[in-house]
């Protein structure tokens, strides 16, 4: 009979009595104790949390261009025409690059790509700060971007495999919050600086922030091995192998995946485009209200996504989703009916409160529905559609505004965001772990991801 109790439990066994059998040993304990061991990995104090933070540096330093690169360009008198199509080129090089680090991570794992990135970042910003005519900025800044969106699907990639379910969403969302908060401050700090120092020395200075966040993720990923990254793929082939219609799922996710991204991101990239219309054009304000809107819109959405990351682990994916997308849909018609900067900033408090649960529940189910073998590259499949709707949003937005008016197109944002409070209602299977037994709950990861 062999003695399990506390830290000792291997080094303590003793002779089996007679008469008495050994009780067999479930095998689903032992999967269940090997899969601890790869996607366990804690949130706080662990390399998680710790390569989140590393990014930030690198993430001031996109808040930074996209303050600096406006007023660039207006210094060059560039026209609007060229204006539009210059910064353009920063989700021209996301569409172009993000799919591509994603195949790069699958085969040489997370933590080289992760520091050339961001090496390649800080050198392409050095380049943006030394041109002076706007083709080249365009072409320096599509390749800028191209380097920073490497940690869309590298970072999400890894969060996804390495977080346990129960922590997955919070985790994806806690990195998403990140984005958005330090490219806010980012924004600002930049502002502040351009009003004492020229920009070309504001942008050379913002190029040592990627390099901080090179050294640091060099720091954080030390010791984490090529072998560490095929040991994870290879024990959840192993899984794979047991499933039935392994492919027929994949085709199945990636659909639903596309339309809920498209979906979602219709309104958000709408808002982006027609929020600042709607307070200045429709509700006859000053460019100042304009951006406490947008201020608040970025804030309020930062400081609730890990909380609705939260939510989406302890309710699960489904429920999440759902009332995240009826949320969404009901700060879009707030933003309609609005009449003055109270209501809109209601409106945004509202919109945001939908987005951070059904933002992080889409991207931890897509994160734990993909196989692993080829995980960064689905989740950079994700961010394309990701940019898609960026693209799509204000497009659909102009159109419906020509033809209703302004305050319709928030309508059409709202029956987008239902339909995907719908999509996830009728395709997304239940599967929360987050009540069983930690033991249980790996099984269930294990045999039944969906």
């Amino acid at each position: 009979m062999t003695s399990t109790s506390g830290r000792f439990a291997n080094a303590s066994v003793t002779t089996p009595k007679r008469g008495r059998s050994t009780p067999p040993i479930d095998p689903r304990h032992c999967r269940a104790t090997a899969y601890r061991s790869l996607i366990t990995e804690p949130l706080i104090k662990s390399r998680s949390g710790a390569m989140i933070g590393a990014l930030a540096f690198s993430t001031l330093a996109t808040g930074l261009l996209q303050i600096c690169l406006p007023l660039e360009l207006v210094q060059l008198r560039a026209s609007p025409e060229a204006t539009g199509l210059t910064l353009s080129m920063f989700g021209f090089g996301m569409f172009a690059f993000e799919w591509l680090w994603g195949v790069v991570a699958d085969r040489v794992g997370y933590r080289a790509p992760l520091i050339a990135s961001q090496v390649l970042y800080a050198a392409f910003i050095v380049l943006l700060s030394r041109v002076d005519s706007v083709a080249l900025i365009a072409v320096s800044y599509l390749l800028a971007s191209g380097m920073m969106v490497a940690v869309g699907p590298i970072a999400r990639s890894y969060l996804g495999t390495a977080l346990h379910s129960r922590l997955r969403a919070t985790g994806l969302a806690l990195l998403a919050s990140q984005w958005v908060i330090a490219e806010a401050v980012g924004a600002g700090a930049g502002g502040a600086l351009i009003d004492r120092l020229p920009i070309h020395d504001v942008m050379l200075a913002g190029a040592v922030l990627p390099l901080i966040s090179a050294i640091l993720v060099a720091v954080v990923f030390r010791g984490y091995t090529l072998a560490d990254h095929h040991s994870r793929i290879d024990f959840d082939d192993k899984a794979e192998q047991s499933r039935s219609g392994g492919r027929s799922t994949v085709i199945r996710v990636l659909a639903v995946t596309a339309t809920l991204v498209l979906l979602i991101q219709i309104g958000l990239g709408g808002e982006l485009a027609l929020l600042p219309l709607l307070v200045t054009n429709q509700l006859h304000m000053s460019a100042s209200a304009a951006g406490s809107a947008m201020l608040a819109v970025g804030l309020i959405a930062g400081l609730l996504l890990v909380p609705g990351g939260n939510a989406a682990d302890r309710w699960g994916r489904k429920p999440a989703m759902i009332a995240g997308g009826v949320l969404t849909a009901a700060g879009y018609v707030t933003y309609a009916l609005a009449g003055n900067l109270v209501i809109v900033i209601a409106g945004a408090a509202i919109r945001a409160v939908g987005a951070s649960l059904i933002w992080p529940a889409a991207t931890a189910w897509i994160a734990e529905s993909m196989p692993r073998r080829r995980h960064a590259f689905y989740m950079g499949l994700f961010g394309e559609f990701e940019n898609i709707g960026v693209t799509v949003g204000p497009i659909i937005g102009g159109l419906v505004w020509s033809v209703a008016g302004i305050r319709t197109a928030f309508y059409a944002f709202a029956i987008a965001a239902v339909m995907a409070a719908v999509v996830a209602a009728l395709t997304v299977s239940v599967r929360d772990v987050s009540t069983a037994h930690p033991a249980e709950a790996l099984v269930q990861d294990l045999e039944g991801r969906r």
